[in-house]
């Protein structure tokens, strides 16, 4: 059936690329960010597994440090004028959120799976 994972890493590892946190090699995501209800290669029932805000605070936790000085940086230093700098740094805020929530997500159903595997 399912493979055991090798470390208490291997689950969020394996819920960074987008796959189940049990096998390793069914998709966890049916959608950007819609959990699928189970694993389609072993069944693990993963869909039950709420994340909740969880990722969207740990998303912010992780960029925040890097868009605030950043923002600061390219408003004093940048030789574009400020209409036009701030919102192509907007635009990359929002692509990096977009690129990272849903990995971060993953990462947090497999710690959240792993903790439910050791309790």
């Amino acid at each position: 059936m399912t493979s055991p994972p090798r470390t208490s890493l291997t689950p969020i590892l394996r819920g960074l690329r987008g796959r189940c946190p049990a096998c390793g090699k069914g998709r966890l995501f049916t959608g950007y960010l819609r959990q699928a209800p189970t694993c389609s290669h072993c069944g693990e029932p993963t869909g039950q597994i709420r994340a909740e805000d969880g990722p969207p605070w740990l998303t912010v936790l992780i960029l925040g440090p890097l868009l605030a000085p950043l923002t600061f940086i390219v408003s004093m230093k940048s030789t574009l004028p400020l209409w036009l700098s701030l919102p192509a740094l907007g635009a990359f805020a929002i692509g990096a959120v977009l690129f990272l929530l849903p990995r971060v997500k993953g990462a947090f159903i497999g710690l959240l799976w792993r903790m439910q595997q050791t309790a």
